[in-house]
């Protein structure tokens, strides 16, 4: 796991896990003197949006490999701000380029990171 100053590959993990513990034996209290209030998990069809928001990283994630790194991201988060946050289009489009711009430049030029190109292999 490593210190705290030196952390190890599963010092993060265990740190997530403390967490959990913690705030999952908060809910069993709050439970217990039933100050939690019980309702349905998912009211009415709000459940339909993060499961397009599943289906879509999945999406990018099987596609970005054999179309590219940036075609998949421009089109993903037009997709995403389109069908799930519901925006206006010019600000969709804005939003894409300027994201898909600022990814390729951070990564590809800044850190040197290889981006998947796909079938633009320049």
């Amino acid at each position: 796991m490593g210190r705290v100053k030196h952390p190890g590959p599963g010092f993060l993990p265990f740190g997530l896990a403390i967490c959990l513990i913690i705030l999952s034996l908060v809910l069993i209290i709050k439970s217990w003197k039933g100050d939690v209030s019980l309702g349905p998990f998912w009211p009415q069809r709000s459940w339909l949006r993060p499961l397009l928001g599943v289906a879509f990283l999945i999406f990018f994630a099987l596609v970005v490999q054999w179309v590219g790194f940036l075609i998949t991201t421009f089109v993903f988060l037009i997709i995403w701000m389109g069908v799930i946050e519901r925006i206006r289009w010019r600000t969709i489009v804005s939003i894409s380029v300027g994201t898909t711009v600022a990814l390729y430049l951070i990564f590809r030029l800044f850190l040197e990171v290889p981006l998947p190109m796909g079938f633009f292999k320049w």
